[in-house]
């Protein structure tokens, strides 16, 4: 059985929404929280999935977008 977060509702929503709205890297805005940033970064992509993504910083863990090349 997993055991219960510490982490509130209340308090999840907020770390989101300034992950997704800051400027700095996810990481680091773990880091201000005190909380580690695979936690956060997994909240992140969870919400993205759930609403779909709302813009913001691009993610932090390596993806790109795809260029098509010019046509000659």
């Amino acid at each position: 059985m997993a055991r219960p977060s510490p982490y509130s509702p209340e308090f999840r929503e907020e770390a989101v929404q300034l992950a997704l709205k800051s400027s700095k890297p996810t990481a680091h805005v773990a880091r201000e929280l005190e909380m580690n940033p695979e936690t956060l970064r997994t909240w992140v992509r969870q919400y993205e999935r759930e609403h779909g993504r709302q813009g913001g910083p691009l993610p932090a863990s390596g993806e790109s977008r795809v260029i098509a090349p010019l046509a000659s």
